[in-house]
């Protein structure tokens, strides 16, 4: 592997990691390089756009955002990986004309569709006091290893073992969990469901085509390819580790703690590249700085891909406070991967007439980071070719 690329969201999330992915990725093939997309954390609640130069829009949840500019995918061992998702996102970018390989490591663990129920069921019971899950069943499959219920990972996984845990998590784990969670047994709505062996079998199918579309491979992989491209799921502000907000965030490292780990004592030339709208987003419950009105940023955008859904309501907005952001990407970066350049690339341009929507007077990009990043990215587009470097 000759270099590293790693996209982290400074933020909440949806802040353009899918366009700097595929950006990296097609810069990657045009340079005539084999190119690896690493999902590096979370799971498939991912919701990262892909527009190709052709006009197909596709928005990226289990596999690689660069996946039609021709990398493969490898799912690290902190990704979660759900069968019922993959297939429907691989038999959809196949279809579009994608062309990728997959593989997974090992100690990937896996979420089942109960744990999917769980954490829906979990968020309805909460009603006005809900968490802002996604409705993925991530919580759910993070807390459900760490009790080691049904928790065997993917390489110590044959059919009759995923059935076991599946029967298991129906009959034994889901309606103990429901009176943990403080319910006084599975809502009516949900009984019918759970019953039976359907969910079992459909799931089954689902694993035998996920086993039949990756090979299994360990961190040794990066070594087969000239560019590694690290995506990253969420934010910064996000991050587990965010204790005084823990309800709120997501249970996995967002910024640079795992592709650092993982690129340890690996030759290679890395950029890590955190993304920021010119304003804030965030979806669900939890706190936000400079929360506000979309009309102070631009009444008339459209957000194609955040969509409301009864989850996570509607996407919120708030100002982008640059002094704040410049301190977590300081935060982050510092010392984990020593020698990497560190840029930012600034998305949504086109929203704000160009500049940055903070809480004092609108900034111009350069201006403001400028100095602070080795290299500045600004983008006011969907498309790979909107991206453009500061100055040149």
């Amino acid at each position: 592997m000759k270099r590293a690329k790693i996209v982290i969201g400074a933020n909440y999330g949806d802040e353009g990691k899918g366009l700097m992915t595929d950006y990296f990725c097609r810069e990657a093939a045009a340079q005539g390089e084999t190119c690896l997309n690493v999902l590096t954390n979370g799971g498939p609640q991912r919701g990262h756009t892909v527009v190709t130069p052709e006009g197909i829009r596709h928005i990226f949840h289990h596999l690689g955002s660069g996946s039609f500019a021709g990398a493969d995918t490898f799912f690290c061992d902190a990704f979660l990986i759900n069968p019922m998702i993959f297939r429907g996102e691989y038999e959809a970018l196949r279809r579009a004309g994608a062309d990728f390989r997959v593989f997974v490591h090992p100690a990937c663990r896996w979420t089942t569709p109960y744990d999917m129920i769980l954490n829906q069921m979990a968020e309805e019971f909460r009603g006005g006091k809900r968490h802002g899950s996604c409705g993925f069943g991530i919580w759910e499959t993070v807390l459900r290893c760490r009790k080691g219920a049904g928790s065997r990972t993917f390489g110590e996984c044959d059919e009759a073992a995923v059935r076991e845990v599946l029967i298991f998590m129906r009959d034994e784990y889901v309606p103990a969990r429901a009176l943990e969670l403080g319910m006084p047994g599975i809502p009516e709505v949900w009984r019918e469901i759970l019953a039976g062996d359907a969910l079992v079998e459909h799931y089954l199918e689902d694993w035998r085509f996920f086993l039949a579309h990756t090979a299994e491979a360990d961190d040794g992989i990066l070594e087969k390819y000239d560019t590694a491209v690290f995506e990253n799921g969420q934010g910064l502000l996000l991050d587990m580790g965010r204790l005084e907000v823990l309800d709120h965030t997501t249970p996995s490292h967002t910024g640079l703690a795992e592709p650092a780990r993982i690129l340890k004592d690996r030759e290679a030339e890395a950029e890590v590249c955190y993304v920021t709208r010119t304003y804030l987003t965030r979806h669900g419950a939890g706190p936000m700085e400079h929360e506000c009105e979309k009309a102070a940023i631009n009444a008339d955008m459209i957000d194609r891909t955040n969509v409301p859904n009864p989850f996570q309501g509607t996407l919120r907005y708030g100002l982008l406070d640059t002094d704040a952001l410049q301190g977590r990407i300081r935060e982050d970066f510092g010392g984990k991967l020593p020698g990497a350049a560190c840029s930012l690339a600034v998305t949504h341009l086109n929203e704000t007439g160009g500049c940055l929507a903070g809480p004092g007077k609108r900034e111009d990009p350069g201006e403001a980071f400028g100095e602070h990043f080795d290299r500045l990215y600004a983008s006011g587009g969907e498309r790979f070719g909107s991206v453009r470097i500061s100055g040149k």
